[in-house]
């Protein structure tokens, strides 16, 4: 089949997907970049960096690898309904280019497109479709190839996908959400220029940024109405993908702006992709003669979009009969089917037989995956709902961030787990030293008063943070450990614009603290038979100790702002970067803490009561508030959640970063900067619905 599609009768133009030997490859080569060790200073040189990590990222995206080393795969479209672009400044016109412009060759350059953008110099465009019509291939494959043209310039706007399903349109701007996304996946753009703009603000004001909105219809349905809104008043460089019926809040007779709608595939489309396979050839002989035959007509129905085609590859590759497609056909409906081709996604992508060059230590089970992969799936379906009201509908959200996950358990159980661990490591460790010094009795007493003091405050603190969201405890930060690099005026800047924030933290932190210690001690003696005189002194005592040690230890966290750096262009971006980064600093926050804190509490102890009580005080004072601080952090909820309880519990692999990875590599997931997504949000459904089934019969026994 040619990869020049033409006109066909029902008014359409096709969009062929296929293997283009002569497309430019990537070769990271530059002509402006800054020199290795220092930030980008001009406009240009962070263009020219940003579009590198753009590029670099869809380099990385399997699911066009795959499309674009198979048979051509054409993808049809039109010009979008008028009643969603307008007659304004000849939209239809312009739709009608964008639709006629042949080829739109997915694994080529998408000149013909591109220069229908830049001749009608329009900065707003629209790509329609029904789910799994490749909407997220074509722009994906769009912004590829922009960035890939040898003839643009370095003052072009840089195309940046982003993923509108974790946009809430009535808490956060279009403008300040994307600038939030582009600094957290990109947080060299967080440097702030000398009017305290930062990079990515200055690139997104400017127009600098031409913004991929993919997935209008991934957001709640009561966002569609406020989002049209702020969709309507932009006038950012913007391309918006969504499902018609997504955009029937549109006002009639003003519309959005031009665009394509991609429609159905044919049956000599999809022959061209699948008669590679004999297997194929009877099936799509019936289903070119299926005249009076519904199971032939519903089987092509569910193959005419490319979602579905490639799962029926997926299914015949992992050794599935087609014909056996035709019998579910019969005998079940068109949803019914797509689902079993969903479901045979999965058990193929990690069949062993078929992955051979995949080393042993990453050669899950596809039955442990599957349930690995749902549980993920189901996370983030829950995260959506509980973020909007429980009375409306709410599609998933879209993005896996590490420092989310866990999150769907229960505000009280993360309290408990993480109020168990920072009492267990600081009590268990006072309860040794005690008892080298004192009687075993003491020893065990003292070791539970402290477990039960420290669990309890921290497990409240952990409460409170999650719901106050104070200070952004749980968001990773976006600065980097390094003791050289940055002069001292701006570290001596950073360290006073931290102060207040986390002294105030700590403060509130000590406070909290305080008053459930020494409540506990005051409790404790009076049942012990002490006058109350003595249960009130050590309320007090506590009462101010506590405050001070939080102040001391929001000092000390503000102080190590001091090695805290901007992030480096060169370095990548993704998902465990960011971890690892949030890691050292996270490290060295807690150590710095624990150490001072620990030294100075133990002197003080030290100095009025004596060694033997001193060491121990030291010890556990310095353990449990780095432990403390350590899980009020991203990578500290990261490593109770997500790297000890939902392994434990089943729900997640040990090594969470290496099975995210892998299934990236296995075409499941996909890189979006700093997080994961699945490759497409109707696979995510299907896993998530699929987890709930299999633990619905579970849930049930245990009542």
């Amino acid at each position: 089949m040619s990869d020049r599609p033409g006109a066909r009768a029902d008014g359409t133009r096709s969009v062929a997907v296929g293997r283009d030997n002569h497309a430019p490859i990537y070769t990271g080569d530059v002509t402006i970049a800054p020199r290795p060790g220092r930030h980008p200073d001009t406009l240009t040189e962070n263009l020219h960096t940003l579009s590198q990590r753009v590029l670099a990222d869809l380099g990385q995206d399997q699911v066009q690898q795959q499309l674009r080393s198979g048979h051509p795969l054409p993808v049809h479209c039109r010009a979008a309904p008028e009643e969603l672009t307008g007659r304004r400044n000849g939209a239809r016109e312009t739709s009608a280019a964008l639709a006629d412009a042949s080829p739109l060759n997915l694994a080529g350059p998408l000149r013909n497109l591109a220069a229908v953008y830049a001749k009608e110099k329009r900065s707003q465009l629209l790509v329609l479709g029904r789910a799994g019509s490749g909407k997220t291939i074509l722009v994906r494959r769009f912004a590829q190839a922009r960035l890939e043209d040898p003839d643009r310039t370095d003052e072009g706007p840089v195309p940046v996908i982003f993923s509108l399903g974790s946009w809430d349109p009535t808490a956060t701007s279009l403008r300040d959400w994307l600038i939030d996304r582009l600094e957290r996946d990109h947080p060299f753009l967080a440097r702030r220029l000398p009017h305290k703009r930062t990079w990515a603000t200055q690139l997104i004001v400017m127009g600098h940024v031409l913004a991929i909105l993919d997935g209008f219809d991934e957001m709640a349905e009561d966002l569609y109405r406020p989002a049209l809104r702020h969709l309507g008043a932009s006038n950012l460089p913007l391309l918006l993908t969504s499902r018609h019926e997504a955009l029937r809040g549109v006002k009639p007779g003003e519309g959005l702006f031009p665009g394509i709608e991609l429609t159905d595939l044919t049956i000599d489309d999809c022959s061209a992709r699948l008669d590679a396979s004999t297997g194929w050839a009877p099936v799509l002989d019936r289903l070119r003669s299926r005249s009076g035959e519904p199971a032939a007509a519903r089987l092509a129905t569910v193959l005419t979009t490319p979602l579905m085609l490639t799962m029926a590859e997926a299914f015949h590759a992992s050794g599935g009969d087609p014909e056996y497609l035709l019998q579910l056909a019969e005998s079940g409906s068109q949803a019914g089917l797509e689902k079993r081709l969903l479901d045979a996604f999965v058990p193929r992508t990690y069949d062993p037989l078929l992955n051979l060059s995949v080393p042993k230590r990453r050669r899950w089970s596809a039955e442990r995956a599957g349930h690995w992969l749902g549980y993920l799936a189901t996370h983030l379906k829950k995260q959506k709902t509980d973020a909007r009201k429980p009375d409306t509908q709410a599609n998933g959200a879209q993005d896996i961030e590490w420092w989310q996950l866990g999150t769907t358990m229960s505000l009280p159980a993360r309290m408990v787990v993480s109020g168990v661990l920072c009492g267990l490591v600081p009590g268990a460790a006072v309860g040794l030293v005690l008892a080298l010094t004192s009687d075993p009795p003491v020893a065990l007493l003292t070791m539970f008063l402290n477990m039960l003091g420290i669990g309890l405050t921290f497990g409240l603190l952990h409460g409170f943070a999650s719901k106050l969201k104070v200070g952004g405890a749980f968001k990773p930060s976006r600065m980097q450990i390094r003791v050289r690099g940055e002069s001292r005026r701006v570290r001596s800047r950073r360290v006073r614009e931290s102060l207040l924030p986390r002294a105030g933290v700590g403060l509130a932190g000590g406070l909290i603290f305080g008053i459930v210690v020494g409540g506990g001690f005051a409790v404790y003696v009076m049942l012990l038979s002490y006058p109350w005189p003595v249960a009130a002194l050590l309320f007090g005592n506590w009462l101010v100790a506590g405050p001070l040690i939080g102040l001391a230890a929001g000092i000390v966290v503000a102080l190590v702002a001091w090695l805290e750096t901007d992030a480096k262009p060169e370095e990548s971006v993704s998902a465990t970067d960011l971890l690892r980064t949030n890691r050292t600093i996270v490290l060295v926050q807690v150590t710095v803490v624990g150490l001072v804190l620990g030294l100075g509490y133990g002197a003080a102890v030290t100095h009025f009561d004596g060694f033997a009580l001193g060491l121990p005080s030291g010890i556990g004072a310095g353990l449990a508030v780095a432990a403390g601080v350590g899980t009020l952090t991203a990578w500290g909820r990261w490593v109770v959640l997500v790297r000890l309880w939902l392994p434990l519990s089943g729900r997640l692999p040990w090594r969470v970063n290496a099975f995210l990875d892998d299934a990236r590599a296995r075409g499941v997931l996909r890189q979006a900067g700093a997080v994961y997504q699945f490759r497409h949000a109707r696979l995510r459904d299907r896993l998530a619905e699929a987890h709930r089934q299999r633990e619905q019969p579970t849930e049930g026994g245990s009542r």
